[in-house]
């Protein structure tokens, strides 16, 4: 791995039968494409970041010891399915689906299909321990949060250019492996 890397945001439009329309922001590090999101609404270019950072150095994602936004870590090991969601389900008069696991609730129909997602979720940490090893960053909490977490690692981010149409260009430095 080189101590410096180029990093390149790039912003195009989906031409896709189900997306078409829809804002792509696609992070490419040395002219290799390593992450892309689409849509809008959240901070894309921060998405993709995190997405690359938990990719590619998860070790020290796990040295971690200080809570940072957008960072969560997950048990390799959950299965949502089992979990026994929190809130208690009355969807007709007297019929009670209290204590019942995600999976039983969604074979009979009777969830909206956000259980899995909210049982994933509870169960994480915002620290490693022994049992959460998995390092996730939700970068839509903001591109500035992503390089806190850099920066907490190791690495910097030195803005270089708008480059060309609306595409962005880093610099990262790994300060853990100076050439």
């Amino acid at each position: 791995m080189k101590a410096l890397k180029v990093l390149r945001f790039k912003w195009t439009v989906s031409r896709g039968r189900d997306t078409y329309g829809y804002n792509l922001c696609t992070l490419y590090v040395d002219g290799t494409k390593v992450a892309r999101c689409n849509g809008g609404g959240y901070d894309m270019e921060g998405t993709v970041l995190g997405d690359y950072l938990a990719a590619n150095y998860p070790e020290r994602l796990l040295k971690l010891t200080t809570e940072f936004s957008g960072l969560k870590f997950h048990d390799p090991n959950f299965d949502p399915g089992k979990a026994v969601p929190a809130t208690r389900y009355i969807l007709a008069e007297g019929e009670e689906h209290e204590g019942k696991t995600v999976a039983e609730l969604e074979a009979e129909g009777k969830t909206i299909g956000l259980e899995r997602y909210q049982a994933f979720h509870s169960d994480s940490s915002r620290i490693p321990t022994e049992r959460h090893t998995i390092p996730l960053l939700d970068g839509a909490c903001g591109k500035s949060c992503m390089i806190a977490v850099a920066n907490a690692i190791g690495l910097t981010l030195e803005y270089v250019d708008g480059g060309r149409n609306s595409d962005t260009i880093y610099i990262l430095r790994d300060t853990q492996e100076e050439d």
